[in-house]
């Protein structure tokens, strides 16, 4: 009696195929049949996978703020305000980030010729030219010739005032049992004019530094056990590389900034350019899990973004911020990039602003080592200390000398600036109007390209109520209250600006 067909002869019969060659087919295709399937389920995962950059709820007594969805097409609330957000930060990463601009010389050119040649030769042709001009005209273009020349960039003020012998001066430091004030070295030291901008710290917020520190103090007992807590383990040049690159595919940055991970950075991380592209140059001894997520939201998310987006504005130059008359970008922008960092800490703590604020007013005060002891009741860790009297006594030759690189105090005014006027403030065209002050946004807006499609913001600024939210959260737990805001920045400086309070 003939036995029932397979399905596999039956399709072989169909197909007209022999019954090995068939069946070796249907296999091959179930093999990559289930190959495509996990390719899907691993891009969903990927995708979903908020492990560093993922919102987290907020206690509930700030997650009680009622939240809007953030889908354009409804507007029913959600129970918790921060799942838009993880809706939100999926859907928006491939398709509104800013292109960074490239620097483009001519064909084949070498690395050590980044510089665009064409304009040497232009320069050559028109030099040869000149000699078989009158006088006058020979002048005017040598002239013009000095005038290309002054044209160059200025070094960067944080890599000139970076001593070239502070590993050396950090031994003998140590050797001595921090009774010796190093000397430094610089390469290229900045003009005295320059330094002497940065030399004049303020005591505004010297209580509040202080008040912020102490909190966390008492606390976590001690420095070494916040970083601890706050920060979490340590983690390897590889981890962080790949934290570097979901976060930049999550920003639409691929390709357009460069890692230089180092031992003698002496900041924790500091941008620069190389190759014409933004490089984040990041001290792998301070890489710690927690606060890893935190210096991308500052660095890339804040600094880069902000850096992109200008370079679309009518002042996207010197003479374009003279003629619109802009103020400063900080304190605005290290204020707002510092809030960044702590913003999804399950513990915000402002420490690190606070102690830079303190430590700098006191060097003006202090020689190194009377400083470094001074520091001592809120850091025991010698390491740790000699990395911020390092840091602020930058740009000192003879650290004996009472003195201070005052910069560092503009993270911490910052942040309680925009604290004070948060209610104010319009986030959004703050970052899409890039390089300006909060006090500017307003002003300039008729004049600003603000379309979505140029210009970005974060994909942690989406859901604008729950980083309002945030931004109280940080507060409360810093011990920072509007009366104190308010006391300490009675006047509004935005007369010029109309407002409607929100929030």
């Amino acid at each position: 009696m003939p036995g029932k067909k397979s399905s596999s002869s039956t399709n072989a019969s169909k197909s007209g195929l022999p019954k090995k060659e068939s069946s070796k087919k249907i296999q091959q295709s179930k093999h990559v049949s289930t190959k495509i399937k996990t390719k899907i389920h691993d891009q969903r995962k990927t995708k979903s996978d908020t492990k560093y950059f993922g919102a987290k709820k907020l206690p509930r007594t700030i997650a009680a703020v009622p939240i809007e969805s953030c889908s354009s097409a409804s507007s029913v609330r959600t129970k918790s305000p921060t799942r838009c957000v993880s809706q939100l930060q999926i859907s928006v990463t491939n398709s509104r980030h800013a292109r960074l601009p490239t620097i483009k010389c001519g064909p084949k050119e070498s690395k050590s010729n980044s510089t665009c040649s064409s304009k040497a030769s232009s320069s050559r042709r028109t030099t040869q030219s000149s000699s078989s001009r009158t006088t006058s005209s020979s002048t005017s273009s040598a002239g013009s010739g000095d005038a290309k020349k002054k044209k160059k960039k200025k070094p960067n003020l944080l890599l000139a005032i970076r001593p070239s012998n502070v590993e050396s001066e950090k031994t003998r430091f140590m050797a001595r049992h921090y009774q010796y004030d190093p000397r430094f070295v610089y390469l290229n030291p900045p003009a005295e004019d320059v330094l002497e901008r940065f030399n004049k710290p303020s005591n505004k917020l010297l209580d509040q530094a202080i008040k912020i520190m102490h909190i966390a103090l008492k606390k976590y007992g001690t420095y070494e056990n916040f970083e601890a807590h706050t920060g979490g383990p340590q983690i390897s040049r590889r981890e962080f590389t790949q934290m570097f690159k979901e976060y930049i595919a999550m920003e639409g940055l691929e390709n357009k900034v460069v890692l230089n991970l180092g031992d003698d950075i002496l900041s924790r991380a500091i941008m620069t350019r190389s190759k014409g592209k933004p490089c984040l140059n990041v001290r792998v001894s301070t890489l710690r899990e927690k606060w890893a997520p935190g210096m991308l939201r500052h660095e890339l998310g804040t600094h880069v973004l902000r850096s992109a987006n200008n370079k679309h504005q009518p002042w996207n130059n010197t003479k374009g911020r003279e003629r619109h008359n802009l103020r400063h970008l900080n304190p605005t922008e290290e204020g707002l990039a510092n809030l960044h960092s702590v913003l999804y800490r399950d513990d915000p703590s402002l420490w690190r602003a606070a102690l830079l604020y303190y430590t700098a007013y006191k060097a003006s005060l202090m020689s190194f080592s009377d400083l470094f002891h001074d520091l001592e009741k809120f850091v025991s860790d010698p390491e740790i200390r000699w990395q911020y009297c390092a840091r602020v006594k930058r740009g000192l030759v003879d650290t004996s000398e009472p003195g201070c690189f005052s910069k560092d105090q503009v993270y911490l005014t910052g942040v309680f600036e925009i604290l004070r006027y948060r209610h104010r403030i319009d986030f959004h065209s703050l970052v899409r109007m890039g390089k300006i002050a909060y006090q500017d946004i307003e002003r300039l807006k008729p004049q600003a390209a603000l379309d979505a499609k140029v210009v970005k913001i974060p994909f942690f600024m989406v859901d604008l109520q729950d980083y309002k939210a945030r931004l109280h959260y940080i507060m409360t737990k810093n011990g920072i209250t509007d009366v104190d805001l308010v006391r300490l920045y009675p006047d509004a400086d935005w007369d010029d600006m109309w407002w409607t309070p929100g929030f």
